[in-house]
């Protein structure tokens, strides 16, 4: 009875209540941080990087993760701590089997149960549609979702009025006498079209630079104390609205799956104010603690943990039996420890000189050998395989972990001078992000120059690229459609979606092959070859 009190006690109130006088006071607040969960709410393998290591998550303490595991940590620090807030940087859906059965329900029941005061909306809350969204929201979050910068009030599309109604730009939080802003700052980059006038989404976008000051401005006068920023837009865009923006006082991010500790520290550069940006990572592996002290609206110090989430870690009993309705029902429509087939080490996403990768070369070949797709060349974008697959036995919920997308097979003709612009477009992208490729190919071998910031040396299926030749593609419907910027293909106008599913010719590649890696499948050969 008395833990019930105290947790009780902790409850931050999103009202316009009048709270205890800290006039004078110096006053310590607490911020628990999640982000990028990513579906993982069960525990689950991987090899932690050397980053991971370094961060406290352990190679002997695996299985990771756990959305019964994170709610037990955040309810052990809200009983640890006095004025405290739960804040989501965005992007629990989307990785794991669970989201493609349930569409996000778990989640966001999960969610509530484990105590979350507010999330930012981000991209792959919308992997399902807008409307699936908002039918998910009105169910089942019991928690304020944010996004200042997503207008869907011009939209006549039938959900536009309750996501307007779901969605906030900003709310107010009172913490026994602290008011706290939050403001939510939406993802704009890997959102499909956004930008267009007419996005399938009806989303208008409204630029930072116009938002963050008068949501800001209308915080303060509604009596804030401070202003929190929990943004899903990427560490860099953090970092220019920290030095551009000194209504904020800090700023909680995600989107680029980075753990930061300590966080940075940002300089105004109108004020010299120092705003704190802090990201507590991806994919259920760490919950970020943030205590600051305040006085008169000052934030004066600020003080940083990160928990790993390991197997030393129990589970919140609660959450734990609203997650074992889900598991038995995907024990019962899935078999999911079935053995697909088996890694004799791990099967890495990225290739080990920033070129072709294990994962990425199976999945290209797969794709355009397939029978009735059976094109010259494949191209996915990287990004779609989401992890590694570890050494052992390769089961069906590894399968998915690996790659949750339900992507399926597109196919077109382009032009040989189509194939330069899309293999200097991945060049591009590619130099952007430290000369990783960000596409897996098949077919086709040629040298990404970051450097010169171009694809030269192109050969398909052995011969030189023909400039005026012609080429049947077989890609993915995501980016067929212009995801991640790939304009060369959304405006072609041979595209044949085939219904094909990506993760179902990978699932028949690896149950064919039996073990993997094997001499010309699975392994990296240098068809992409990274110059910097």
């Amino acid at each position: 009875m008395l833990l019930l009190l105290v947790f009780s006690a902790c409850i931050p109130t999103a009202v316009d209540g009048q709270g205890a006088n800290i006039t004078g006071m110096p006053v310590h607040a607490t911020f628990l941080q999640t982000s990028d969960i990513h579906s993982r709410l069960y525990e689950y393998n991987f090899s932690p990087s050397f980053t991971d290591e370094q961060l406290g998550l352990a190679e002997e303490l695996g299985p990771y993760g756990g959305i019964a595991e994170i709610a037990y940590i955040l309810r052990r620090e809200r009983s640890q701590a006095g004025r405290v807030l739960h804040l989501d940087s965005g992007d629990s859906f989307q990785g794991a089997v669970v989201f493609n059965e349930f569409d996000g329900e778990a989640e966001f029941r999960a969610l509530t149960a484990a105590g979350l005061d507010a999330a930012v909306l981000a991209n792959h809350e919308f992997d399902k549609g807008a409307s699936n969204l908002a039918t998910q929201a009105a169910t089942w979050a019991g928690f304020d979702l944010l996004a200042a910068n997503y207008d869907f009030a011009d939209s006549d599309l039938p959900y536009a009025t309750e996501l307007e109604d779901l969605i906030l730009p900003s709310v107010m939080f009172d913490l026994d006498g602290l008011r706290v802003g939050v403001i939510g700052m939406g993802n704009l980059s890997s959102l499909n079209s956004i930008y267009d006038q007419s996005n399938s989404m009806g989303i208008r976008v409204i630029e930072a630079d116009d938002i963050i000051p008068s949501e800001a401005a209308k915080l303060r006068t509604q009596g804030a104390d401070i202003v929190v920023l929990v943004s899903h837009m990427g560490l860099d865009d953090d970092i220019e609205n920290a030095k551009k923006h000194s209504e904020i006082d800090l700023i909680l991010g995600g989107h680029h799956h980075i753990a930061l500790d300590p966080p940075l520290v940002v300089t105004n550069e109108e004020t010299g104010k120092r705003i704190p940006v802090v990201h507590s990572g991806a994919f259920a592996k760490f919950v970020g603690r943030l205590d600051i002290v305040v006085q008169d609206g000052q934030l004066l110090s600020h003080d940083y943990q990160l928990f790993p989430v390991d197997n030393t870690v129990p589970q919140d009993p609660e959450v734990a039996e609203i997650m074992a309705e889900y598991q038995e029902q995907l024990d019962y429509e899935l078999n999911l420890d079935q053995v697909i087939g088996y890694a004799d080490e791990t099967l890495l996403r990225y290739g080990t000189s920033g070129g072709d990768s294990m994962l990425g070369n199976l999945t290209a070949e797969a794709m355009r050998l397939t029978p009735g797709v059976e094109t010259e060349i494949a191209l996915t974008n990287t990004l779609g395989i989401r992890a590694d697959i570890p050494a052992g036995d390769i089961t069906l919920d590894v399968l998915y972990n690996s790659m949750p997308f339900d992507n399926t097979i597109t196919t077109m003709f382009l032009s040989g001078r189509e194939v330069q612009e899309l293999l200097d477009y991945v060049t591009s992208r590619s130099t952007d992000r430290g000369c990783q490729s960000q596409a897996q190919v098949a077919g086709i071998r040629f040298t990404m120059d970051c450097a010169e910031v171009v694809a030269r040396d192109i050969y398909i299926n052995g011969a030189p690229l023909s400039q005026d030749g012609t080429y049947e593609l077989a890609t993915n419907n995501y980016i067929a459609h212009g995801g991640s910027g790939f304009e060369v293909l959304e405006r072609n106008t041979t595209q044949l979606d085939t219904g094909v599913s990506i993760r179902d010719v990978v699932k028949q590649a690896i149950s064919a092959y039996g073990s993997l890696p094997q001499k010309g499948a699975c392994e990296e050969d240098g068809r992409i070859l990274a110059v910097y």
